[in-house]
């Protein structure tokens, strides 16, 4: 390690290291411009240069290498005489007159606080710029050119973070200029409004906006600023909420240099979609459905007898969904959606499709907490004792926090006595649970997101659209493949990874097993298993052995469609590797072969032994921002948190003295899972959901509709009035990400804190404070008053949760469980020796191809697969109230491939009907050749074409997950029906 000295102080380098990241490491501030973490080094704008002993001239600080030995001198006479001539060389591209008599009372950004600090004076400019708003009504990102002074950081950060390219510097000399695109259209240009241009800009040239306040040009002074994790997806970004008025009026990210799993990047949901807290929408108090009346200690129903309670005036989603009539206002048909005005898109009729409708308030009335959680204890507690534990159900959250659903799984358990507990892994990765125990005794990812991004030579995603639901990780993957590891993607789509792999399996959908297990049967025929790993970890080869010898590329290629040779030559980069990442997603769990799908991955893992050393992940992404941490904290049938089975009398006696419950209490009975609570036949009296939405998630909309409206008693705690909140008896209005303190843990298992910013609106509450109440009022002792005392609590039941403290978490990137102890680092990735099964050893399971449940016919002649699109994330709850987002897709549309839009006789814009064998919806034409043909793709955002209408209810046996990927439809044009 070379040794120098930097203003006299002496540092200790990394050999590879430049003076200013030295400087850096160390304290020690250089002004920049051009440079910026992350960023290739371009040395262009000589603004840090710095004196070097020995050297003749000024050697600029980002790209001079250390030596042993060197001396440096940041702020020599030469090296400030030096900005200056650079500032004011670039001041006569930038308005800053302002700055010549004192400046302001602070610079507005970065660039001026340069000119401010080196006493540079602007003056009066000659060139004639561009200048003022060239993006008028988008309502996320802006540019003023005016402001821009040529760094380069921008461009730079879209191709080399982002690796997507929108922006670029045309023309030469004093003409030279930042464009988007070549012809100014940001669509055209692909840009996904991720932000990363706003976060490099120095100058303010390319700003944010927000509907109540433009940011850029003049700094806005938050009151206080509160590190948070964002509400969306798993990879678990850190953010920076910025306060003013009890409000968020801002969200940055860390520094690149901070240990966070998005190393500063952000995408547009986490940067852009975070104004749905002050969503008109917002409950702020307790309702309680009209009807409900207390006598003394007692509630009694007093309105429409029986489950007549939960009928109303409004039509039903199967109603809505139905009806023959566009999705959109009538100036959008026949026209690209995305090549309307943006002002258009904004003000489009269809956005108030996402708020709630005012028919829905109707049937209740506001309540004091006291009513609604005393209404909610009562009838709880009659059920249980009516019809026992048996009788009781929750869906659990996975947006709310480790805290709070563990706390919700707690009362359930100790006071009602019941292991009905679920939440929305049953709809995404229940079947990658189901596999994984079976063969590894685990289900959490192995790896780390970094360890894909710097080490993994092979990256194989199968039925994963990760740059669309998972943005900043899809950018990693990007960054990988530009860095040379080779891509393999297995999807029936060909979206954006697809396009960029190095192979594409594009298989028929449904036909994984048959492909994964060819791919496996090749390795084995070649010799390219590692015999080593196989012998020395692992049981029962010779049976996968047997089980894939008929499945040869050939006929793989009969079943799945995908040529031969390309099977072959994926086999040969998988084994070879040296290290192959596997990674997958809803594309291959949501499927009633969906276990056998992920066995038949984790067989390719196991015969090529990638697994158990860094750049060899297996990691099955996971959707929502905290569906691993609630998982973790028992939200599953099966288990109490961290995975102890409820059957264990040990495990059992432990929880039940740490709850101050006598364990005969504590059901051994493993639980109905969601898809089996909300079904006919179902005892199920009593259900609690905690910020879920399942009218929309759960399959066949209509019958879940029914379930949910006929089913005794039902409290929702939730954000908004949403589809199921509508059929609640009450209602308890909770507390958005930004409005409490909490952890949660992402897709590669790493637990963060995230602080409270803001108050809740009116009288709601931060969910955990709901439950405390709640748990109390039902007659379970839970005295906490801060989420750090529940956290104490579950690191005492939880041993790979045993070494975390918010005292660790503060201020960090997180901790990777396991931690077992105090002192311990965490954990980023695992099995390097053995894995968690009774003799260190994994299972190979055999699986044979079976076809889909559900088939094309001459009557439903296409397949429909259903997913998440960039701008929206689930069922739409938040996003669809976020202006930004909605307005850069504000209406539902469905993918139709080029050749079937010729066929069908319709193009963008236009009405369709799609009926499948269960219901029907209207939606708009989107035509897209990343669908093959007889292929289409829905998303499930949107309530008014709800793509789970259409589903199918049949469930996978093993974990009971419902095959929402594949359902037959057929389409007919709205304009043809309507003249028939």
């Amino acid at each position: 390690m070379p040794t120098l000295k930097i203003n006299g102080t002496s540092i200790a380098a990394e050999s590879n290291q430049t003076i200013l990241e030295a400087a850096r490491s160390s304290g020690i501030e250089i002004p920049t411009l051009c440079w910026y973490p992350k960023l290739a080094v371009v040395g262009n704008c000589r603004i840090c240069v710095v004196d070097v002993k020995g050297s003749d001239k000024l050697l600029p600080a980002c790209a001079t290498k250390v030596a042993d030995g060197m001396e440096v001198t940041t702020e020599s006479d030469r090296a400030i005489d030096a900005r200056r001539g650079v500032l004011e060389f670039l001041l006569e591209r930038y308005p800053g007159e302002h700055l010549s008599n004192g400046g302001r009372e602070k610079p507005a950004n970065e660039f001026e606080e340069y000119v401010v600090r080196y006493g540079v004076i602007p003056k009066p400019r000659t060139l004639d710029l561009r200048g003022g708003d060239e993006r008028p009504g988008d309502p996320m990102i802006r540019h003023d050119m005016s402001l821009c002074i040529l760094c380069t950081r921008c461009v730079r950060a879209c191709e080399d973070i982002q690796v997507v390219g929108v922006l670029d510097v045309a023309y030469r000399g004093e003409h030279a200029q930042i464009v988007v695109g070549n012809d100014g259209d940001a669509d055209r240009a692909a840009c996904t409004w991720c932000g990363e241009c706003v976060r490099v800009c120095p100058t303010g040239a390319i700003f944010e906006v927000m509907p109540w306040k433009t940011y850029g040009k003049a700094r806005v002074e938050a009151d206080h600023v509160a590190r948070s994790v964002c509400p969306y997806c798993g990879v678990g970004c850190q953010i920076d909420l910025h306060v003013k008025d009890n409000t968020v009026v801002r969200v940055t990210s860390p520094s690149f240099e901070e240990d966070t799993p998005n190393y500063g990047s952000t995408c547009v949901k986490g940067r852009f979609g975070y104004d749905f807290t002050q969503h008109r929408d917002r409950l702020t108090k307790p309702l309680i459905r009209k009807g409900w009346e207390r006598e003394g200690t007692r509630w009694v129903w007093k309105g429409p007898g029986g489950t007549a309670r939960r009928d109303g005036p409004w039509r039903t989603m199967a109603d809505e969904g139905a009806q023959d009539k566009p999705s959109a206002p009538p100036r959008a048909q026949g026209k690209r959606i995305r090549d309307l005005p943006l002002l258009d898109r904004i003000t489009m009729d269809v956005r108030d499709r996402a708020t709630t409708p005012a028919d829905w308030y109707q049937p209740f009335r506001e309540a004091t907490w006291d009513e609604a959680l005393d209404l909610a204890a009562h009838e709880l507690g009659r059920i249980h004792a009516a019809h026992g534990g048996d009788a009781m159900a929750v869906f659990q959250s996975a947006k709310c926090t480790n805290e709070e659903n563990y706390l919700l799984q707690r009362l359930f358990r100790a006071r009602f006595g019941t292991n009905n507990i679920d939440h929305c892994t049953r709809l995404c990765h229940s079947t990658s649970v189901s596999a994984m125990q079976a063969a590894l005794n685990t289900a959490a990812a192995s790896g780390s997101m970094r360890e894909v991004e710097t080490a993994a030579d092979v990256i194989f995603i199968a039925g994963a659209n990760t740059t669309e639901t998972h943005p900043v990780f899809g950018a990693a993957l990007k960054r990988a493949h530009e860095r040379g590891a080779f891509l393999i993607v297995a999807d029936p789509r060909q979206h954006e990874l697809a396009r960029r792999a190095d192979i594409h399996l594009q298989m028929q959908p449904g036909t994984d097993v048959a492909l994964y297990g060819a791919m496996v049967q090749h390795i084995l025929a070649e010799g390219l298993e590692d015999k080593a790993f196989i012998a020395a970890r692992t049981h029962n080869v010779d049976a996968v052995r047997q089980a894939v010898q008929a499945y040869t590329p050939e006929k793989a290629q009969a079943i799945t469609g995908v040529p031969a040779h390309l099977i072959r030559a994926a086999a040969e980069h998988y084994a070879r590797g040296p290290n192959t990442s596997t990674l997958w997603a809803m594309g291959l769990t949501q499927h009633l072969t969906g276990h056998d799908m992920v066995t038949s991955i984790l067989n390719l893992i196991l015969a090529t032994g990638m697994i158990g050393r860094w750049g060899a992940a297996m990691m099955p992404v996971r959707g929502q921002n905290n569906v691993q941490g609630s998982s973790d904290m028992g939200g599953i049938p099966f288990v109490y948190p961290d995975y102890q089975p409820v059957q264990d009398l040990e495990v059992r006696a432990k929880f039940a003295t740490t709850w101050g419950v006598d364990p005969e209490r504590l059901s051994t009975i493993p639980g109905l899972k969601v898809t089996e609570m909300a079904r006919e036949g179902s005892p199920t009296r009593g259900l609690f959901i905690m910020g879920e939405n399942p009218i929309i998630s759960d399959p066949d909309i209509a019958h879940a509709e029914a379930w949910f409206r006929g089913v005794e008693f039902l409290a929702v705690q939730d954000l908004f009035l949403t589809e199921t909140a509508r059929y609640a008896d009450v209602v308890l209005p909770g507390g958005s990400f930004a409005e409490k303190d909490g952890t949660f843990v992402n897709t590669e298992r790493r637990i963060q804190l995230a602080h409270k910013a803001i108050d809740p609106p009116g009288d709601a509450r931060a969910d955990w404070e709901i439950l405390v109440d709640l748990s109390e009022r039902c007659g379970l002792p839970t005295p906490f008053t801060h989420p750090g005392q529940i956290m104490e609590e579950i690191r005492r039941v939880a041993p790979s949760w045993a070494g975390v403290r918010y005292e660790r978490l503060d201020g960090t990137g997180g901790l990777q469980y396991p931690v077992p102890a105090d002192d311990h680092p965490g954990t980023d990735f695992l099995f390097p020796d053995e894995f968690p099964t009774a003799d260190g050893k994994a299972t190979f399971h055999p699986v044979e191809y079976a076809p889909p449940s559900e088939l094309p016919s001459d009557e439903y002649p296409y397949v429909m697969n259903t997913g998440r699109q960039l701008y929206h994330w689930h069922t739409g709850t938040m996003t669809r109230r976020s202006q930004g987002l909605d307005a850069r897709e504000p209406i539902a549309t469905v993918e139709i491939h080029p050749d079937d839009a010729i066929e069908l006789g319709v193009t963008d814009g236009d009405q369709v009907k799609l009926t499948s064998r269960r219901n029907a919806i209207t939606i708009s034409v989107r035509i897209s050749d990343r669908v093959a043909r007889k292929q289409v793709f829905v998303p499930f955002h949107f309530r008014e074409a709800a793509a789970n209408l259409l589903t199918s209810p049949v469930l996978e046996p093993h974990a009971k997950m419902p095959a929402l990927k594949i359902c037959a439809v057929r389409i007919e044009p709205v304009a043809v029906l309507a003249t028939t």
